[in-house]
């Protein structure tokens, strides 16, 4: 009894002389609303950093498909216009010194006029004889029509007849005779020397064939007997037991088909002998991530007198060289695959490196 007594005296006595009691001596904790606040603050904090990695994530990946976009465009826009600056080049001369093939240390027409076990005359010219005007730059086999068959550089060109797109003149001389016209298409063709052995090399036979297996067409302008300038089989040196050069696929093309830019790499089968928009075999050149919406070939051709006795703007009168210096605008447009608002739209400017030669009619 006497603690007890003795603790209640204390109590009192602190009471009275203001002394607190030790924290421990309570209960504490947070209430509902300060945790509900704490929450909300927290909800807050989290929303605001989800947005800004979301935003950031966003940017990086637009960032990273504009920049594939911009490879893939220019990457195409440098393969075609390397390809197309060299259209209607023509080794007339032999630079490569292979074109020998009778043997007589020369090269001259004689060695692209084999028998006729072999490739036939070559004209170039067409006048339906082999001689040495057949290597005049006038007479270029890649920059000719012969037949359907279109060599030169051509925009939407009909396999079916070798027509081209239908130019517009946009300059005229004093005579109304058109200085410079312009062309426009989805498509492009030409040909050029890949294998600089002055013969256009549409295709080759497979190795095993012989000239049974892979016959020549019997229309033009492929007979032997119409003197053509396109090699058909293997066929140098004819004088060889076997002919053993292949002939090089040397019509080439550009187009634009389900969303890709394509390339023309040659016949569709072994009985294809026509050249196109619309033949051939053809594979794309861009990734299926990219779409290619837009393509578009501007040709603009100017025309010149090139007899040295007149002015290089003289109308071209009967009998008079003129020469074709040609430039083409190569327009390209596309988006990416999986973000159409990722576009891009690029052009570039080609200069043809080989002037056409004609002789006015």
């Amino acid at each position: 009894m006497r603690r007890q007594t003795t603790r209640s005296k204390t109590s009192e006595a602190a009471g009275r002389h203001g002394i607190r009691r030790r924290p421990s001596d309570r209960q504490l904790g947070v209430t509902l609303i300060g945790l509900m606040i704490g929450l909300a603050v927290g909800t807050l904090i989290l929303s605001g950093a989800l947005s800004i990695y979301l935003m950031i994530s966003r940017t990086a990946r637009e960032a990273l498909q504009q920049a594939r976009l911009n490879q893939e465009l220019r990457a195409a826009l440098e393969v075609m216009q390397q390809d197309i600056q060299r259209a209607g080049y023509w080794d007339f001369a032999d630079t490569n010194g292979d074109g020998d093939a009778n043997g007589d240390g020369l090269f001259d027409w004689r060695d692209l006029s084999t028998d006729e076990d072999g490739e036939g005359t070559f004209d170039s010219d067409g006048d339906g004889i082999a001689d040495a005007r057949d290597l005049d730059p006038l007479n270029n086999p890649f920059q000719r029509r012969y037949g359907r068959i279109q060599n030169d550089l051509c925009l939407d060109t009909d396999s079916s007849t070798g027509s081209c797109s239908a130019p517009s003149c946009t300059v005229r001389n004093a005579d109304d005779s058109c200085i410079v016209q312009v062309q426009r298409g989805r498509c492009v063709t030409f040909s050029y020397d890949l294998d600089m052995d002055a013969r256009v090399g549409i295709r080759a036979c497979d190795a095993a064939d012989d000239i049974s297996d892979c016959p020549r067409p019997a229309e033009a302008p492929f007979r032997a007997a119409l003197g053509e300038p396109f090699a058909w089989i293997s066929w140098y040196p004819p004088a060889a037991a076997s002919a053993d050069k292949d002939v090089e696929m040397e019509m080439f093309g550009y187009r634009l088909r389900r969303g890709a830019i394509q390339m023309r790499i040659g016949r569709s089968n072994r009985n294809d002998d026509s050249f196109g928009c619309d033949s051939g075999r053809w594979e794309s050149i861009t990734s299926p991530d990219i779409r290619i919406t837009g393509l578009e070939f501007i040709l603009t051709t100017r025309t010149r007198n090139a007899n040295p006795a007149k002015e290089a703007t003289e109308t071209c009168a009967s009998d008079d060289p003129c020469g074709q210096s040609r430039r083409m605008e190569i327009r390209l447009s596309g988006q990416h695959a999986k973000n159409s608002e990722t576009r891009l739209t690029l052009g570039t400017l080609v200069g043809i490196r080989n002037d056409r030669y004609l002789i006015a009619p």
